[in-house]
């Protein structure tokens, strides 16, 4: 059983390696670069090619973690991941986008930043941020969740883009710098010294059996492969009988800073009707689960750097009694895309945030008024239940709609909504 399910706590908290980037500046040849020193790099140092409109792919990533790693498991705890990189000669960095997933869970850094965190490995979403003309650093605090040693793991990839268009590909591996539990304070800043890091560990290439394939929001189309079912914690079991009636979830997505979100995809299906929201706007509504419905929403309401997805599910009667409890689910993904308007002069730099539905949800047996909004305090519900992957009995198969659904109207009872 995934460890994910045993523990629902994926924290909203890799590191990641050049493929061939020298990250050491000891091996650099040190030349002025607008009154600094920037240690450039022979052009052979890097994988270089031009602009493909930077597509990610895990494929040559390693899953990574510290070196207290032993016979499948590591010790519960926060540790921190570095991996510096500078030019080589003649380039001049633009822009980074970073793809990462993590177990349990992981916030990303550049150059000291937060820019994003990560909760589980069942999708993973890509961030672009501005880089600095030389010499930048990407860095992870990274979670390995629970009460017990367990498996954890890191994995990343992220491709440079320079200034003349080429780019240059890193990839999670043995060279990237890892903390132990003691984490010094500005770990995460460009200049933090790491010479005296461990190097990381190998657990194997991507994909392996315990974390199977990721899809990356913004290189692979929206899915619906990793979504589990979830429903409330009124499960007696997975696919248990639950009471009929009306029940509220939500998930809310916190954008890199200063990003505005622009549009998002969503596919969702539901045992037995559903109407979703973004950010207090009704998208749609539907019923069934072997389609996944799918939306499309432009024109989100602005919410502070945020966005809430929030479904009002429904469990109905079966058709011998309308009242005796019954098998109920829901099943979705989603992906936000957004940008940062101070990033105008830089190509192709928008972030995809990409969420499905896991023990990340919150879920709640009622459903108080305004639930859908942002602002909610959803801070008293619990999280919701993952009963399964979308192959499981009764809801299999499941196929996703490839045009959009019609909107509709909401449900009886269900917010009207912006």
């Amino acid at each position: 059983m995934f460890k994910a399910i045993q523990a629902l706590v994926a924290l909203s908290f890799l590191s990641l390696a050049t493929s061939q980037v020298v990250a050491s500046p000891s091996s650099a040849t040190f030349k002025r670069d607008n009154a600094t020193y920037c240690p450039y790099y022979s052009p052979r140092s890097l994988s270089t090619r031009q602009n493909n409109g930077n597509s990610l792919s895990f494929t040559g990533s390693q899953w990574i973690w510290t070196n207290e790693f032993n016979n499948g498991v590591a010790p519960i705890g926060t540790r921190a991941f570095r991996k510096t990189f500078s030019p080589p000669e003649g380039k001049t960095p633009s822009s980074l986008k970073v793809a990462f997933a993590v177990d349990n869970g992981a916030t990303l850094f550049v150059n000291g930043q937060a820019i994003a965190a990560e909760g589980n490995w069942f999708a993973a979403g890509t961030y672009c941020v501005p880089l600095k003309p030389c010499t930048n650093v990407i860095g992870f605090s990274a979670t390995n969740a629970a009460t017990v040693p367990n498996p954890a793991g890191l994995l990343v990839t992220a491709e440079v883009t320079y200034t003349d268009g080429s780019t240059s590909h890193i990839a999670s591996d043995v060279s990237w710098r890892t903390s132990g539990p003691n984490i010094p304070n500005g770990w995460e800043q460009l200049s933090f010294d790491d010479s005296s890091w461990a190097t990381a560990i190998s657990e194997g290439p991507y994909p392996n059996a315990l974390y199977g394939s990721i899809p990356i929001g913004g290189s692979d189309a929206i899915s619906i492969a990793r979504a589990n079912w979830i429903w409330t914690d009124e499960l007696p079991a997975a696919a248990g009988a639950v009471p009929v009636g009306a029940r509220a979830f939500r998930r809310v997505i916190t954008l890199p800073p200063g990003q505005i979100a622009q549009s998002a995809q969503i596919l969702i299906a539901a045992d037995n009707e559903y109407s979703i929201y973004i950010n207090g706007r009704f998208v749609g509504t539907g019923n069934g689960f072997h389609a996944a419905h799918r939306f499309t929403v432009t024109n989100i309401p602005d919410a502070n750097g945020q966005v809430v997805v929030a479904v009002y599910g429904v469990n109905g009667p079966t058709a011998t009694s309308p009242t005796a409890p019954n098998p109920a689910s829901l099943l979705a993904s989603v992906q936000v895309t957004s940008i940062n308007p101070d990033y105008g002069c830089l190509k192709n730099c928008s972030s995809v945030s990409s969420i499905v539905t896991d023990g990340q949800w919150k879920a709640n047996h009622g459903t108080p008024s305004g639930f859908e909004k942002p602002g909610f305090d959803d801070s008293t519900w619990t999280n919701a239940v993952i009963e399964g992957g979308i192959g499981m009995a009764p809801w299999a198969p499941v196929t996703a709609d490839t045009t959009d659904s019609a909107p509709g109207t909401p449900l009886p009872g269900a917010p009207a909504g912006n």
